[in-house]
Parts: structure tokens; sequence; C-alpha cells
């Protein structure tokens, strides 16, 4: 089971001069340093300037990863002719407002993930940028992890057919009553489960392009003792094609966020198809096929998420630029994976089943 490390860790295009797409960092949380700031370092990308609101971030950011230029200005950083995109690491809140700005003086922006929290948040903002004539990209970083991208690159590769099952098993901890996140109205689905929901359509649009989630429902459960203001655990099941169960590919996913015992955490995909199946977590992937059902191949992956899925993301949306073609993710691709996360939030609040159509206007 040939998987080398080239075929999905991150990589510039060749043809792509990084020195032409000067970064302009806009926000300098713990994300950008912890993240974004490393990966494009490893990159040999090049970061001309930041900005955020606190003096003392901003410096600290651009002593530390020597970046030529700070401020606390948006406009300075928009007055820069060496900043040619714009990388925008800010929470949703302060998202729309940033991008009215941008559009002053309008470039290429990468934002963080999602695009916002709810779908029309997020229409809103693509709809600024449309009219501004900027190039909007979403970070959607999972997408280009190593273990994602491998498991992508298995099922171009058709490796195990015809996929008709899709599950995903995450359990971990984000109960720390300290962190921003406890706050943040449905976080556990909108905001963290997100990369998994996204994760979802990106595996089963690898599998089948013609395939897109038409309804789903969700559960959630809340603990009385909990810091999080929303529930920290979902279930979901998705479903693609007409109603009635006929179509040939479904999807599972759970997620429970508060686990207190480090030892009973986990992460795996199981992806089922025609010809034998695949699984793994960020460090192994497994496949064994109908055809040696008694074999187990074993991939032992290089990489991480943190950094290289930041630095996949923001490579291949530079190319995308650099080409004149449309970023990886655009806000139509996102509008339909922050639909997921409305349908799920509306789903576990009025217990019933949820539709693409209901909530986007469109057919099936």
């Amino acid at each position: 089971m040939l998987l080398n490390p080239e075929d999905y860790l991150p990589r510039l295009s060749p043809e792509v001069d990084p020195a032409k797409y000067g970064i302009g960092l806009i926000g300098c949380g713990g994300i950008a340093n912890q993240a974004h700031l490393p990966a494009y370092r490893k990159m040999g990308l090049s970061v001309v300037a930041c900005c955020d609101v606190n003096a003392e971030a901003a410096r600290r950011t651009a002593e530390k990863f020597d970046i030529p230029f700070w401020t606390t200005d948006i406009g300075e950083l928009l007055a820069r002719e060496d900043v040619r995109l714009l990388d925008m690491a800010l929470h949703p809140p302060a998202r729309l407002p940033v991008l009215r700005r941008i559009a002053e003086a309008p470039r290429p922006v990468l934002c963080q993930k999602p695009l916002a929290l709810t779908l029309a948040e997020a229409q809103e903002l693509g709809a600024v940028a449309a009219e501004a004539g900027i190039r909007l990209g979403v970070n959607q970083q999972a997408r280009w992890a190593p273990a994602h991208r491998a498991m992508q690159i298995l099922l171009k590769r058709e490796t195990i057919g015809e996929v008709y099952s899709i599950q995903h098993l995450m359990r971990s901890y984000q109960d720390q009553a300290d962190m921003w996140w406890v706050n943040v109205p449905n976080f556990n689905i909108a905001d963290h489960g997100v990369h998994y929901l996204d994760l979802c359509r990106f595996f089963a649009r690898t599998a089948r392009p013609d395939a897109e989630w038409t309804r789903l429902h969700a559960t959630t459960a809340q603990l009385p003792d909990q810091n999080a203001i929303d529930p920290l655990i979902y279930s979901a099941n998705v479903e693609f094609g007409p109603p009635g169960g006929r179509h040939p590919l479904m999807a599972s996913l759970q997620f429970n966020n508060i686990v207190r015992a480090g030892r009973g955490h986990s992460y795996t995909w199981w992806i089922d198809g025609a010809k034998g199946s695949l699984w793994g977590n960020h460090k192994e992937l497994y496949v064994t096929l109908a055809s040696s059902p008694s074999v187990v191949h074993d991939i032992q992956l290089k990489g991480s998420w943190f950094p290289d899925g930041f630095a996949g993301s923001m490579c291949d949306f530079i190319a995308a630029i650099d080409r004149g073609e449309e970023p990886p993710v655009t806000p139509e691709d996102n509008y339909r994976t922050v639909a997921m996360t409305t349908a799920m939030v509306l789903s576990s609040r009025e217990g019933r089943v949820v539709e693409r159509a209901e909530l986007m206007g469109e057919a099936g």
C-alpha cells in the first residue's frame, strides 16, 4: 500500500514565487502564533506585516517571527504595497467590519474557519467580498492535515472502491472554565465540530463528486455542572440523496468533548467501500481489502495538523491566486458546511430532521 509523505504533506507549487505574495496578518492571537506563523515560516512564505487591536500582541508577534512591520491600525496595513494578500485570523464577530475595511483596498483574503458561526452571517461576508471583488477563501485547514489528506488520496485512488459509509468518533475535553470557547454559543458544533462536519463533506465529495448532504438529525447532551454555555456532546446522522434511505452513502459523527479522564480520549475515522475499508487517526492509517481479508496495511504518517494543515491551506490558496483560480475553499463551499452546523443546532433544539434545502432555499 504505497503512500509516500510527499503525497500528503504540504508544499508550495514550484511555479509560484512566494516573495511575490507578501502576507499581511490580521489578528495576532494564539492561533496565529501557534499555527499560522509557524506554518508559514516552515514553508518559506513571506509575512511582511501584522496587525492587532492590542499593540503588545502585535509587537510581540512581529518580534517573535521577524515580521518587519506591525500596527494596530488596519488602514496602515492596507496602505502597504508589499501586502499582497491577507490572512484574517480573527474570531467571527470581528470579521465583517474588518472585511468592509478591506473592501476599500481589495486584495485576496484567507479567512479563518468557518466563515461565520451562522449561515446568514457567512452569506453576508460572502456578499461583501463579492461586491468588492475580493477573492475570499476559507481556511478549513483540517482538509490539509496530513492524516486527512492521506485519506483523501486513498479515496481519490479508489483504493476501497465505491464508498458507502463514513463514520467519525472524537473524544476529548474542552470544558476549561478560563478558556474563551466555553462562552461561545454552540461552540462544540459551530466552531470546533465544524472541522469534522466539513471533513465529512470533503471525504464524501472526494469519493462521490456528485454527493452533497441533504438532511441530518442531531442530538446533544449538556451536563448540569459543565462550564460551557451549550452542549459539549453531539451525535449526527447525515443523509445524502433523496429521502427513503436508498442512497448508497451515509455518514455518522459523534463528538464527546467533555471526557474528563485523558486516557479515554480518542480520534478515529472509518470509511467503508465496496472493495474494503480504511480507518485511522492522526498518526497512522489502516487499510484492509476484501480481496485479502486477513491482511491489514499499516501506514505510519509523517507531519501533524498543527502546523502542516495551516501550511497546506495557505500554500494552495497562494497557488490558486497565482493561477487566477477560485480559492480551494470558496465561500459557496463553506456555506454548505455552515448550513450543516446550523441544521445540527436546529435539529437538536427542535428534535427533528432538518433539510439543507430548508436552510439554503435550493432543491434537493
